[in-house]
C-alpha cells in the first residue's frame, strides 16, 4: 500500500531553535505527557527507519514551534532538495502579525509550501492547553479579515482547534468558501464520554457540508492519551470518515510525537485494521490520494 503521511515533523535543533526541546515544557508535555526521549533531531534518515514495514512515498511536513518560523520553512526547503521522497510543507503564521503579508510572500517563494496554519487551541478547563493569545480568536473580525490575505495565494489553511471551538471554526470557514481548510486532530475531541462523541459527531456533521474542508486523522496520541487502543480509536475513526466520507479524509503519523506512544507501525496496522472493511479505491483516498491532491504533492 502506498502512503503519504498527512502529518509529521522534521527538525534539527542545531540547525533552528525550538524552545520547548531546550527546556522542559509544561505545555507542551500537557498535550504529549514525558517527551524527555524524543531526540534533537529527527530527519528522513529516522523517518525511514521508523517507517519501514510501509511503502511511504511523501509525507507533508509540518513547522514544530520553532522561534523563527521563517528559518525553519527556508530550512525545511532545503530538506527537499536531499529527501528522497515528495514533501510538502506546511507553514506556521499568526494572522495577527504586522508583517503577515511579508512572511506570506516569502512562504510563497519556498516551492513546497503548500500549506499555513495557526495555533488556535483554547481549552477552557485546562490552561495548559492553550496555544492561542486569547479564547475569542475565531469571533474577532479583524482577524477573520487577515484571513482574506489566502486569497493571493494558494495555499491550504489549518486553524487547529478543539471540539469545543468547532462551532466558532464553521462560522469562519463559511466566510471564505474559496480557501481550502484542513481540520486536524478530526476536529479534536476532548469529552471521549458517550455525550462527547455525540456532540463531536453533531459537530463533525454541520462541519462537513461545507466543501472547502478536508480532516486529518493524526496525533491520535494527543486525543486518546499515550496509551490509545484499537478499541478506543476505531469508532472515532469510523465515525469521522463516514461523516466526511473518504474523499475528504486522510490518515497521518505525527511522527516523531508518535513515538512517544505507540509508533508508526502500530499506528498504520490500525488504520489498516480499522480500514479493513473498505473498498481499494476507499483505501487509496485515505492513505494516499487524498492528501497527494489537497497538499499538491
Amino acid at each position: 500500500m502506498k502512503i503519504i503521511d498527512a502529518h509529521m515533523h522534521f527538525y534539527d535543533s542545531k540547525a533552528n531553535k525550538h524552545p520547548f526541546l531546550d527546556q522542559f515544557d509544561p505545555n507542551f508535555a500537557a498535550f504529549v505527557g514525558d517527551y524527555s526521549s524524543m531526540p534533537k533531531e529527527y530527519l528522513l534518515k529516522n523517518y525511514l527507519q521508523d517507517s519501514a514495514e510501509y511503502q511511504v512515498e511523501g509525507v507533508v511536513w509540518h513547522e514544530f514551534l520553532s522561534s523563527d518560523p521563517i528559518k525553519e520553512a527556508k530550512w525545511a526547503q532545503e530538506l527537499v532538495k536531499q529527501n528522497k521522497i515528495r514533501q510538502a510543507m506546511v507553514a506556521f503564521v499568526d494572522f495577527l502579525d504586522p508583517a503577515l503579508e511579508e512572511k506570506l510572500e516569502v512562504y510563497n517563494s519556498l516551492p513546497n509550501v503548500t500549506a499555513v496554519r495557526e495555533h488556535m487551541v483554547w481549552d477552557d478547563k485546562n490552561p495548559r492547553k492553550r496555544f492561542a493569545k486569547r479564547p475569542d480568536l475565531l469571533l474577532d473580525s479583524h482577524w477573520q479579515k487577515r484571513l482574506d490575505l489566502l486569497n493571493q495565494y494558494h495555499f491550504k489553511c489549518g486553524l487547529e482547534v478543539v471540539s469545543t471551538q468547532l462551532k466558532d471554526l464553521i462560522k469562519v470557514i463559511h466566510l471564505y468558501s474559496n480557501i481550502g481548510f484542513t481540520i486536524a486532530l478530526m476536529g479534536w475531541p476532548l469529552d471521549l464520554s458517550e455525550t462527547g462523541y455525540q456532540t463531536w459527531k453533531q459537530d463533525l456533521k454541520s462541519l462537513s457540508q461545507h466543501k472547502n474542508i478536508c480532516v486529518s486523522i493524526s496525533a491520535i496520541e494527543c486525543i486518546f492519551g499515550m496509551d490509545w487502543t484499537l478499541e478506543q480509536v476505531r469508532p472515532w475513526i469510523l465515525s469521522a470518515i463516514d461523516i466526511v466520507g473518504t474523499e475528504r479524509c486522510m490518515f497521518g503519523s505525527h511522527m516523531p510525537i508518535a513515538k512517544l506512544s505507540r509508533g508508526f507501525t502500530p499506528l498504520y496496522s490500525a488504520y489498516k485494521t480499522i480500514t479493513a472493511d473498505f473498498s481499494p479505491a476507499e483505501k487509496e483516498n485515505l492513505f494516499y490520494q487524498v492528501a497527494k491532491k489537497w497538499f499538491r504533492l
